[in-house]
């Protein structure tokens, strides 16, 4: 069993991290005395370090306690897995076995692994919590040797860990769990994206691990692994790959701002920072803003977005990467400005999956995101994004001027 240790830098009533208070500790660990820090250790294979009876303040200005944080439990328990299930699809590089989705992109191993590894420590803590997964078990079920695969990563991952499914058959259930939820405005549902950005992960590049948890139509907690980010540069790139460790994770809670946690080696101990707001846009000329996008999307219109950049005086292209939760670490830490996905029909919706839990972090930092007629992301209309046309993404400060630009090339219809 793996052991991982979380420990805060610098923690002082300013900066502390805010995850699980001392007074609201998920059942799934117990309390060992070290000092005047408690350690909990998770059967999950984790330890993780918390300074106790701080008072914290928000990125919003607001002061908060540990104690006080509603999605605590929820929050630690996200952390938890989605580090485990990034280590799962780290350790899998090696050993990819790929299929084919419809639209063209694979579906791996690690993928199908990682959904019921996520879903099955998560239904262990909130039995009565729904879920939405990208896969389902299909290909699983024709495929016994693949099945078998999946079973053997998904059974050394959850060894130890509550709700471990014992057969290939309690797993493919796991997996469909999600793979055939619906998600909806009403009640509690995590959303989770096991492996996005599988091309990139198959040729060793960036992707991400990612899990958010959706109450009434509203993101409320996300835990986000990339485990080949390096920062080169102060930027994100594909070919910049943490060979070493397992990259980077990304954390927040509604209203409490959000955490960066650097794993630099892949058995820490890791170091937890709270994530500063995002800077304002440099006084300089708008050809220094940057523009994040993607130029195999066939979802989106690139020239579209190349136009809106000729609008604004921004270089074209900018940062050029496939995973859509990469694209938001691009955002966040990687000093990109804006991020634009114009639909490519009346039907181009994204999935709920490539955007929960990223864009809680992005706007907990000080970003801004709505889609192109300037309304508020819905999370509550189901697998996709349907109530909302486009995407559009930017600083706070200069979000009304993308809008703008965007509603220019766009206008009220979509894209021909």
């Amino acid at each position: 069993m793996h052991t991982v240790q979380l420990r805060t830098a610098h923690a002082t009533p300013a900066d502390a991290p805010q995850f699980c208070p001392v007074a609201q500790l998920p059942p799934l660990c117990r309390p060992v005395e070290s000092g005047r820090v408690r350690v909990f250790r998770f059967p999950l294979g984790f330890r993780l370090r918390f300074r106790p009876r701080f008072r914290l303040r928000s990125i919003h200005g607001r002061k908060a306690s540990m104690a006080s944080h509603p999605w605590a439990k929820e929050l630690a328990v996200a952390q938890a897995a989605v580090l485990r299930a990034a280590r799962l699809t780290k350790d899998a590089l090696s050993s990819v076995h790929a299929r084919s989705k419809p639209d063209a992109s694979p579906v791996t191993a690690a993928d199908l692994a990682a959904q019921a590894l996520l879903t099955s420590i998560l239904r262990a803590e909130f039995p009565h919590d729904r879920f939405v997964g990208e896969e389902g078990s299909a290909v699983l079920r024709g495929d016994p040797a693949l099945r078998d695969r999946v079973h053997e990563l998904y059974s050394a991952a959850a060894a130890a860990a509550p709700g471990c499914a014992s057969s290939p058959d309690e797993m493919l259930r796991l997996i469909d769990l999600g793979g055939q939820g619906t998600g909806g405005p009403r009640g509690r549902f995590w959303v989770m994206d096991p492996v996005d950005g599988t091309a990139g992960f198959l040729r060793g590049e960036q992707y991400a691990v990612a899990l958010a948890l959706v109450e009434d139509g509203a993101e409320a907690v996300a835990a986000i692994a990339y485990p080949n980010l390096r920062l080169v540069g102060g930027r994100v790139a594909e070919s910049s790959v943490d060979s070493r460790g397992l990259g980077v994770m990304l954390s927040a809670a509604r209203g409490h701002g959000a955490s960066v946690t650097w794993l630099p080696c892949a058995e820490g101990p890791w170091e937890t920072r709270p994530l500063a707001r995002l800077p304002p846009p440099p006084d300089a000329p708008p050809s220094k803003l940057h523009v994040v996008d993607c130029d195999r999307n066939r979802a989106s219109h690139r020239r579209v977005v190349a136009r809106v950049c000729d609008r604004l005086g921004a270089d074209f292209p900018g940062t050029d990467v496939w995973s859509s939760h990469v694209r938001y670490a691009s955002l966040i830490l990687g000093g990109g400005d804006f991020w634009v996905r114009t639909p490519s029909g009346p039907e181009s919706w994204p999935c709920i999956w490539d955007h929960a839990g990223a864009q809680l972090i992005y706007t907990e930092v000080g970003g801004k995101a709505t889609d192109l007629d300037n309304r508020a992301v819905d999370f509550g209309a189901g697998r996709h994004l349907s109530r909302n046309r486009g995407l559009v993404l930017a600083r706070a400060e200069l979000h009304e001027q993308v809008v703008a630009a965007v509603r220019q090339e766009v206008g009220q219809g979509y894209v021909p």
